[in-house]
């Protein structure tokens, strides 16, 4: 028992699962939003939505985020279609709106959740 307690603790093999571990912690886990369009963040938050939720309640969801990818496009003009400045700023307020009340949605499904959870 006492030798492969000394195995089980022994510096080398420590030092080994330390620099595997060091090796796995430098990948970064998500992309960098800063390196994507917005709409392009929206199109994930579906796949995530997706994955996590199921029936009204991803409905509801798929209906905020289909809002937000509207105002979205409407917020980035392209070089076919431009924008004013009072445009934007209605747009941006509410892009805000629509995040909030994803947000407050978001909170309430999963607060139910935990509920349902602990019956």
């Amino acid at each position: 028992m006492p030798n492969k307690i000394d195995e089980l603790f022994s510096p080398e093999r420590i030092r080994r699962n330390w620099q595997k571990t060091e090796k796995r912690a430098e990948k970064p886990v998500f992309v960098e939003a800063a390196d994507q369009s917005p709409l392009k963040i929206v199109e994930e938050v579906h796949t995530v939505v997706k994955r996590r939720f199921f029936g009204d309640e991803a409905e509801a969801l798929h209906l905020l985020l289909e809002e937000l990818q509207a105002l979205l496009s409407a917020a980035f003009p392209t070089a076919e279609r431009s924008s004013t400045p009072e445009d934007q700023e209605e747009n941006l307020s509410a892009i805000h709106e629509v995040l909030n009340r994803l947000e407050d949605l978001v909170d309430a499904f999963e607060m139910a959740d935990r509920r349902r959870q602990c019956k």
